[in-house]
């Protein structure tokens, strides 16, 4: 038995690629543990479905009703003597003590998609050596830094640049997108449903300044399938009419569940909620500007004195300097956003030399290889060691 713990979107579609390279290998083996419904189409059975809660426990009291009941679940698994490996993808607020939990039993843990110790919390790096037996990490440095704390990280891509590789753009939206005259402008508010509760209002606050300022504008907004509701709900409760699918009429706002490939690669301009959604903007070489809103007080009492990078945005870190406007952890002032917008918008010289200079950054995470393949293989090599 192999148990996966993967807790939020990006990580449960990666967990999915690494289940069914393993099936083909481990062909009597049995997969359980928590993920969403592509973990489970893979093959892995699940005892907690995250899809509803979405959750990478960063609001932790609210995903204690579940967190702790499956920790238990999975608890009693590990004490059956059949469970030889625990695989933990990304999460670390969950995924560290369930470490702790196989360690104890003896029983061999491998991490994919290692937490992110050298922007915040390095004190976790003594947990994951003590608790971890091999780490596949997706950013080419991280193979150092883990290894200079004698942890045997591995190097295998970045699986999300992968599939934004793979992806295909649509040839009627994209011709539609190209001959619309006023600017395009998409909003990303993220994936996790509170997240984007928090997010998307203030998006779309921000586009209808910029309408006020330019003149018509085309605004899309990415969904994930299961928000969409709740996305269009808050574009209505925001004034605007709304177009699922479709562009609409031209003041309408675009609600898209699908195509996202082909929007981003024609925005003008992008709203990116922070995550790794920012990296297929960068892949396709799009401006845009980076935001969050964190709460002020958890970030002035705890957050600002675990923070070690002076970026928070994952791209701006990648940089090492701040190459996309991003405006975390929090929104001071929208006003603020929305003159860095206009002046992307309006200033194509500028707009051209960020989407240049963001597609370059991501050279270093280009693959051809499926990055599932590198880790499968390293997890077939510890369970026979």
């Amino acid at each position: 038995m192999i148990i996966i713990s993967a807790l939020d979107n990006s990580g449960q579609r990666h967990a999915s690629d690494l289940v069914r390279l393993l099936r083909g290998k481990l062909r009597d083996e049995q997969f359980i543990g928590i993920g969403g419904q592509e973990l489970a189409e893979a093959g892995c059975e699940l005892i907690h479905d995250i899809s509803d809660n979405s959750a990478m426990l960063t609001g932790v009291i609210g995903a204690m009703k579940w967190a702790i009941p499956a920790y238990r679940k999975l608890q009693k698994l590990m004490d059956t003597g059949k469970v030889k490996l625990v695989v933990l993808v990304d999460s670390p607020t969950f995924n560290l003590p369930l470490a702790r939990a196989a360690k104890k039993r003896g029983i061999k843990t491998f991490y994919y998609i290692a937490p992110q110790t050298w922007a915040w919390a390095e004190s976790r790096v003594k947990k994951i050596k003590a608790r971890v037996d091999r780490l596949a990490v997706i950013l080419p440095f991280e193979e150092a830094y883990f290894r200079r704390f004698g942890i045997d990280a591995h190097y295998v891509g970045h699986p999300f640049i992968y599939h934004v590789k793979q992806a295909r753009i649509d040839a009627e939206l994209d011709g539609r997108l190209k001959t619309i005259a006023a600017k395009r402008l998409l909003i990303m508010p993220g994936s996790r449903r509170g997240v984007v509760h928090q997010m998307l209002p203030a998006q779309l606050r921000i586009a209808r300044s910029l309408a006020a300022r330019l003149g018509p504008i085309c605004v899309c907004v990415t969904a994930w399938p299961k928000l969409k509701d709740e996305i269009c709900t808050i574009v209505r409760e925001q004034g605007f009419e709304v177009s699922i699918d479709d562009l609409g009429a031209h003041d309408a706002v675009a609600v898209f569940t699908k195509q996202h490939p082909t929007l981003i690669a024609n925005a003008d301009l992008v709203l990116a909620t922070s995550g790794t959604g920012t990296l297929e903007v960068a892949w396709h070489g799009r401006p845009m500007i980076i935001m969050y809103n964190a709460s002020r007080l958890t970030y002035h009492l705890l957050g600002r004195w675990l923070i070690r990078t002076k970026h928070l945005s994952l791209i701006n870190i990648l940089a090492g300097r701040s190459l996309a406007p991003e405006f975390m952890p929090y929104i001071r002032d929208e006003a603020n956003i929305t003159e860095t917008a206009e002046e992307l918008l309006t200033r194509a010289d500028r707009a051209s030399s960020l989407g240049r200079n963001l597609r370059s950054l991501l050279t270093s995470l280009d693959t051809d290889t499926n990055p599932a393949e590198h880790t499968a293989e390293l997890i077939l090599d510890l369970i026979k060691t």
